[in-house]
């Protein structure tokens, strides 16, 4: 029985990356099920991959093989990596990082390989989509049942790239924020818990620039148009509009820093 495949990519939807990655696995493990978390990763935001599939990972099956692909340096010299996790699931990626957060929620790093095995990749491998001649082949061939050292040779764990979300500035009186991720509702997630408001001394009302933010439990605990601070499914504090986009109101984007006052 092959294991499921979860796939993650900042491809998006409108070109045909995702459907030929999904036919090269078709061919290899035609029985495996692949559950498309989401393809509409910000262009090269190996972070904002790295989070969002590290932030899935325990809903996800337990025998999963985890392919992503934000990959920047495709065809420079950075490793691709299939990676065994102390849990069992199986990570297939390039070595930027995008990765690390899953196999940080998922145990830690037991094995790694070099994706390197000539009857693992497709032939010609092209410069510019491992997704397909790489990363997808070598999901499938683990989700049928490859062995991992089957894969190419061993890397050490301890030469892996990894990445870690930003913390914020706690201060008395404020907090420097950063944007983590803008969903596709205009929610703005910041890296903020609540536990770090209270740190900061902050009450129910945020300071925002010149714009007062209620911190409030629902969506609709604020008037249509109206802005709020939650607490969102994560366990982060995240700016919300009622029927509207955050980060449209605030122009705020990914990677921004934000100063939330009291």
């Amino acid at each position: 029985m092959n294991r499921p495949i979860v796939f993650l990519t900042d491809y998006g939807l409108t070109d045909g990356f995702v459907g030929i990655c999904h036919g090269v696995i078709a061919r290899i493990a035609p029985e495996a099920r692949v559950i498309d978390l989401t393809h509409q990763v910000a262009r090269q935001d190996v972070l904002g991959g790295a989070i969002a599939l590290g932030r899935a990972a325990r809903f996800m099956p337990d025998d999963a093989v985890y392919l992503a692909v934000v990959d920047p340096g495709v065809g420079s010299e950075r490793r691709p990596i299939a990676v065994e996790t102390r849990a069992g699931a199986l990570l297939v990626g390039p070595d930027n990082g995008v990765l690390s957060m899953t196999w940080a929620e998922l145990g830690g790093a037991e094995r790694v390989v070099e994706i390197a095995a000539h009857e693992v990749l497709l032939h010609p491998v092209s410069r510019t989509f491992h997704g397909r001649d790489v990363f997808a082949p070598a999901a499938a061939h683990l989700s049928a049942g490859l062995a991992l050292e089957d894969l190419g040779p061993a890397v050490s764990t301890g030469n892996l790239q990894v990445l870690d979300l930003p913390s914020p500035m706690v201060t008395p009186g404020s907090v420097g924020a950063r944007v983590v991720t803008v969903d596709g509702f205009g929610n703005v997630q910041l890296n903020v818990t609540p536990a770090e408001l209270e740190a900061a001394g902050l009450g129910p009302t945020l300071a925002i620039g010149s714009r007062d933010v209620p911190r409030v439990a629902t969506f609709a605990d604020v008037p249509i148009g109206g802005c709020g601070a939650i607490v969102d499914s994560d366990g982060y504090v995240a700016l919300v509009v009622n029927h509207g986009s955050a980060a449209h109101l605030l122009g705020l984007s990914s990677g921004d820093s934000v100063v939330l006052g009291g």
